[in-house]
C-alpha cells in the first residue's frame, strides 16, 4: 500500500511537472509567426501526399488517417528541428502523443459510430480497460525511469514521454484497424 501511494505520487507529479511544462513553455518557446511557418510548411506537403495516395488506391477514410497522421508526425518533426534540445524534444513528444490523443478520441468516435447500438457497450469495456493498462503501464514506466533503475539523466524525460507517446499512438492504430475490418465489409 505504501509503494503503492508512491507510485501515484510519483506519477501525479510527473504528469502535473508535464502539463507545467507543456503549458508554460510549449505555447512560448515558437513565436506565432514560427508555428504559422510550420503549418504552412506542413500544410503545403499535403497534396503531394493525398496524390501519392490515390495513384496507390486508396481510400477516402484510409487518406483523412493518413493526412491526420502525418500532419501531427510531420508538425512535430518541424517543432524538433527548431528546439532539438532534451526539454525541446520532450516538449514536442509530449504535444505529439496529445494529438494522437485527440486522434484516437476521434477515430473512437467513428468506431462507436459504426457499431451496432447493443455491441457499443463492448467498446466502451475495451476502451475503459486500455485506459486501466494506460494508466499502470505509464506508473510502470515512471518507476524504470527513476534514477534508482535507469542511472538518472535529462534523457529519461524523453524516455518516459515517448514510452507513453507509444502507448496511445498504438491504441490509435489498432482502433483505425477495427474501423478498416468493419469498412471492409459495408
Amino acid at each position: 500500500m505504501q509503494n503503492e501511494k508512491k507510485i501515484t505520487r510519483v506519477v501525479f507529479t510527473f504528469l502535473f511537472v508535464l502539463v507545467w511544462i507543456n503549458s508554460s513553455f510549449s505555447q512560448n518557446r515558437f513565436s506565432v509567426k514560427q508555428l504559422e511557418q510550420i503549418k504552412q510548411k506542413v500544410e503545403k506537403q499535403i497534396p503531394s501526399l493525398k496524390t501519392q495516395l490515390i495513384s496507390k488506391g486508396y481510400t477516402p477514410f484510409q487518406i483523412e488517417f493518413s493526412v491526420d497522421t502525418f500532419r501531427i508526425e510531420q508538425t512535430c518533426r518541424e517543432k524538433m528541428s527548431l528546439d532539438y534540445s532534451t526539454s525541446g524534444l520532450t516538449i514536442a513528444v509530449g504535444e505529439l502523443s496529445d494529438e494522437y490523443d485527440r486522434l484516437m478520441n476521434k477515430y473512437y468516435t467513428i468506431l462507436k459510430q459504426l457499431m451496432k447500438p447493443q455491441d457499443k457497450q463492448i467498446l466502451l469495456n475495451a476502451q475503459r480497460a486500455w485506459l486501466n493498462y494506460r494508466d499502470n503501464e505509464s506508473k510502470l514506466i515512471m518507476e524504470l525511469v527513476d534514477e534508482k533503475y535507469s542511472g538518472g539523466g535529462t534523457i529519461q524525460s524523453n524516455i518516459s514521454v515517448g514510452n507513453h507517446l507509444n502507448l496511445v499512438k498504438k491504441r490509435t492504430l489498432e482502433i483505425y484497424d477495427h474501423i478498416m475490418s468493419i469498412k471492409q465489409y459495408q
